[in-house]
């Protein structure tokens, strides 16, 4: 079966970025970009999100409500892997004054020409629920969207139909998971840091219900939609279960690919750096 690895959401840090530096980005993006500031909200003294064109974007956050001390601040930039190269600009004016950029987090897709029912994701964590909106599937609460091992499951082909106006003559389903380092990773070292996401969830594509007792049938189902996530003792006799169709190993998967994932944003960023 071919999976197709990718990135969504692609976060890094400039650290010790002085004020002056941001005003001037901020000046600079005033003139050539759609520019929303907000000041003082949520994590960070400043919000600045520019963009391009309506599917072009570039959010930018500047001083931790934890640096309260000194000049110098971080400043995170979030946007989608391949915009990195519209704001080249943007990032060499950053990249000047910054000691070092830091790698931060990304959202590792991976998508799977199948239908949502034939995918069963299981949270090696008993204590991570499932809840649903729509014909997604989440792994953790709202409020934890950012946090490592977040993930979602949900019909790519009806999102490209809805939001894109692509329409695909095959099913397409996509496992979208956060991976979020827990310790200071150089974006230049980035390379040696693939994501380990087996240690959140076991996967795997259910390629013949039919050979599947009923019962068996009965209880993965109900532990893909999250209506019973069972004991411990169930959850491993599903597992096995499972075995005899395709698993999916996150970790090799994105192994594979990793060099590939981050080649695009790591250069420019490093180049103007």
């Amino acid at each position: 079966m071919e999976i197709e690895v990718s990135i969504d959401k692609f976060v890094i840090d400039y650290k010790d970025v002085p004020h002056s530096a941001f005003l001037r980005v901020y000046m600079l993006g005033v003139k050539k970009y759609k520019v929303k500031m907000k000041i003082y909200s949520g994590t960070y003294s400043y919000e600045l999100h520019m963009r391009k064109s309506d599917d072009v974007y570039i959010h930018m956050y500047f001083k931790n409500f934890r640096e309260t001390e000194g000049h110098l601040h971080t400043l995170r930039i979030e946007t989608r892997p391949e915009h990195y190269s519209h704001f080249r600009e943007i990032l060499e004016m950053i990249g000047k004054r910054a000691s070092r950029v830091e790698f931060v987090s990304c959202d590792v897709a991976y998508d799977i020409q199948t239908g949502l029912e034939n995918i069963v994701v299981i949270p090696t964590d008993i204590r991570r629920n499932i809840t649903h909106f729509d014909t997604t599937r989440y792994f953790g609460r709202s409020d934890q969207r950012k946090r490592n091992g977040f993930c979602r499951i949900y019909d790519k082909r009806l999102e490209l139909a809805r939001n894109k106006g692509i329409y695909l003559a095959h099913e397409l389903s996509r496992i979208e998971v956060v991976y979020k380092v827990n310790e200071q990773v150089l974006l230049k070292d980035l390379m040696k840091h693939p994501p380990k996401q087996n240690e959140h969830y076991f996967a795997a594509v259910v390629t013949e219900w039919q050979i599947l007792k009923k019962k068996q049938r009965e209880r993965v189902a109900s532990m893909r939609d999250g209506i019973d996530m069972y004991t411990q003792y169930i959850r491993r006799e599903i597992k096995k279960t499972l075995t005899n169709q395709y698993r999916l190993d996150f970790d090799e998967l994105a192994r594979v690919e990793w060099k590939r994932l981050i080649e695009e944003p790591s250069s420019i960023v490093l180049r103007v750096s």
